[in-house]
């Protein structure tokens, strides 16, 4: 059982505290994370989904998860590498990228979208099996590209949130 924060349309908490799946039967807001893990390379490391999961199996995604209550966004985004990418990551190491918010039913939420500099291989990554069956380092264009072309190995598809993601990150990859 994953217990959540429910918030309301505009972020806040309401009180109440239930499971995900309730949450996301019921379509009530609460909270994600995601991290982008980039290189020196200015490539991003995507994660495939296992073909088990409930939503969008066999599909390559970025990092993230949900914030379980009384957790903050920044300490869930740790959990959740730490527990699926076998790496941790101190604060210091992680960056503010953008905030969004998805109001498509079933799955509403408010989304702090990170990201971090890692060089390691993908050998190096310790990944969770129940959770995913391989990770992989892209190009940005390529990564870019099956996305907009609506890849269909991809989890997130050409849409606003995702193209603030994109834009932020170009101009992240641009410094390098």
């Amino acid at each position: 059982m994953e217990l959540l924060e429910v918030l309301n349309e505009n972020g806040e908490p309401t009180g109440e505290i239930l499971d995900k799946n309730i949450i996301h039967r019921e379509g009530k807001y609460h909270k994600e994370v995601a991290l982008i893990i980039l290189n020196d390379k200015g490539e991003i490391l995507l994660q495939k989904r296992v073909s088990t999961k409930e939503i969008e199996p066999n599909k390559w995604a970025w990092h993230g998860g949900h914030v379980i209550a009384g957790e903050t966004s920044i300490d869930a985004i740790i959990r959740e590498t730490k527990e699926e990418l076998g790496i941790i990551l101190s604060k210091d190491q992680i960056e503010l990228l953008v905030e969004l918010k998805r109001d498509k039913l079933p799955n509403r939420q408010f989304t702090t979208a990170y990201y971090s500099v890692c060089n390691l291989s993908v050998e190096d990554f310790s990944i969770q099996e129940e959770e995913l069956s391989e990770v992989k380092w892209f190009s940005f264009k390529k990564f870019r590209d099956m996305i907009y072309n609506n890849y269909p190995d991809m989890m997130f598809k050409n849409n606003e949130n995702t193209n603030k993601i994109i834009s932020a990150l170009e101009n992240i990859i641009k410094s390098y």
